[in-house]
């Protein structure tokens, strides 16, 4: 029994050391480089309406840049852009990782095999990107063995995030833009329909205006109508001392009826066919197609504004990435944590120690 609690003190102790050595000596030291960015949008159409700005969260469309950012450096396709220029692939399998760490074509355990999940895994793992909602501001960061490497592949992760993230936007712009270029379409045959029927109105009515038509009707019937009453006064003061079958009586009684004769008419061609239902039949048309073709240009003019916004928007950067600050080669290892593992791998293998030694102390009493 002693024989075998010197085994596994023995065995304690050798794997003690052998986790030591191998995190001090072996285990491969990373060096991470980072840097912080910020996604600063430069498009004029977004809100300041007081209304808005209180409805809607604050930074709330940073944090969707910056969470849309972080999906797609997560992505295969940054993965698959880095591997080609940085061999990462190969890298996650070669020498420079060492064994625990390493993945392998010849390996019965699945995640060490060498496929594109457990590549993807190990650069998820190398790869840091923080938001921080505060600030707006987002750091990225990636660990390699060899450090110049590393502040390339930050570099270049920024730089193509900032393609990348216009990408978006302009495919996001061009459905707009060909929406509005339909709607421009429609907008102006509208128009054009409207501005027809106008025209058709005023050649069928041969009027340019009925209004004008009105008021110079309401003018001649402003002077008939004063002329009706001194026609009517002067006719009542002659009738006093003149017997009305004079030929001056008989006159003024006949300029009288012509004069109600003519604004009897006048009436009647202001006031239409409808009569007393409707006081201008010709007017409330002429005004609803009037009202009709203003309301379809200014829709068509709104069209065209917003239309020609769009074409200038596509042409431009409206995302960019503002470098806060750059990416450096670090000048010392980032992980592993040496102490922190070395004392992490003694208290483990302590505990399980004094485990095994109680139960062979239990043994040995239980024998005794």
């Amino acid at each position: 029994m002693r024989f075998i609690a010197l085994f596994f003190k023995f065995l304690f102790l050798s794997i003690l050391l052998y986790s030591i050595y191998y995190i001090y000596f072996i285990e491969t030291e990373k060096y991470t480089s980072s840097s912080t960015i910020m996604i600063k949008d430069l498009s004029q159409n977004q809100s300041t309406s007081p209304l808005g700005s209180l409805l809607m969260p604050m930074g709330s469309n940073s944090m969707r840049d910056a969470k849309l950012l972080e999906i797609y450096i997560n992505s295969s396709d940054m993965f698959s852009l880095l591997d080609k220029e940085f061999n990462l692939s190969n890298y996650y399998k070669s020498r420079e990782i060492d064994v625990i760490h390493r993945l392998s074509d010849n390996i019965p355990f699945s995640m060490y095999i060498f496929n594109m999940q457990n590549v993807l895994t190990k650069y998820h793992n190398d790869l840091s990107i923080i938001y921080d909602e505060p600030s707006g501001t987002i750091d990225i960061g990636f660990s390699h063995a060899n450090p110049k490497i590393s502040k390339k592949i930050v570099d270049k992760i920024i730089a193509q995030s900032s393609k990348v993230l216009n990408h978006f936007e302009n495919e996001n712009t061009e459905v707009i833009l060909k929406f509005l270029k339909e709607q421009e379409s429609q907008k102006h045959k509208l128009f054009i329909k409207s501005l027809e029927e106008l025209l058709r109105y005023q050649n069928k009515n041969r009027t340019i205006d009925p209004k004008i038509d009105i008021d110079v009707k309401n003018s001649i019937l402003a002077k008939l109508e004063s002329q009706l009453i001194e026609k009517r006064v002067k006719y009542n003061a002659k009738a006093q001392y003149l017997n009305k079958k004079t030929s001056e009586m008989k006159i003024l009684a006949g300029d009288i009826a012509y004069i109600k004769k003519s604004i009897k008419r006048i009436k009647a061609e202001i006031t239409g066919k409808k009569g007393k239902r409707e006081l201008n039949a010709n007017m409330s048309d002429f005004t609803l197609l009037k009202s009709r073709v203003e309301f379809n240009k200014e829709l068509y003019m709104q069209t065209l504004v917003k239309l020609e916004e769009t074409k200038v928007l596509i042409k431009q950067n409206r995302k960019n990435l503002i470098v806060i600050t750059k990416a450096k080669v670090s000048d010392s290892y980032s992980s592993p944590n040496k102490l922190k593992e070395s004392i992490s791998i003694f208290i483990i293998l302590s505990f399980l120690y004094g485990i095994v030694s109680l139960i062979i102390t239990i043994i040995r009493d239980h024998k005794d």
